[in-house]
């Protein structure tokens, strides 16, 4: 992750100190962090996700996925060839808030001992709260 945090600081084009800053922490905890001496502790990734949201969290913490939230996902065949709009679920709805409880129903086929392996859509979800379903065609 010390990499991960040291890229970003010569992307922006920043000194250790002018990072620090930014996100309101102590320069020798940078420092720390750079050479190793230290983990980055859940406020710090916090404070760095909401003082560049164009980071994917997922690659700060882990180093998986695309770098920022703006690189898409590889597939491997391009996504208009499997998936196309439900037209009848084409509008964004909302999402339930995090209070309500959503169940997602296991589905069999009858007198089968397995669970259906054939994808039944994808969900997209947007930052606003609102998704979008996309099934296969």
């Amino acid at each position: 992750m010390k990499d991960r945090i040291a890229h970003i600081i010569r992307a922006k084009n920043l000194t250790a100190g002018e990072f620090a800053a930014r996100l309101g922490i102590q320069p020798s905890n940078v420092s720390h962090l750079l050479s190793g001496r230290n983990n980055p502790s859940l406020d710090f990734v916090k404070k760095l996700k909401e003082t560049f949201p164009e980071y994917n969290l997922d690659w700060i913490i882990m180093g998986v996925g695309p770098m920022t939230v703006s690189e898409p996902f590889m597939y491997s065949a391009p996504p208009t060839t499997l998936f196309e709009t439900d037209p009848v679920e084409d509008a964004p709805a909302e999402m339930p808030s995090s209070a309500e409880s959503v169940e997602v129903e296991s589905r069999q086929e009858p007198n089968a001992s397995k669970p259906l392996t054939t994808p039944e859509g994808i969900i997209l979800v947007f930052d606003d709260g609102t998704y979008k379903f996309l099934s296969p065609r």
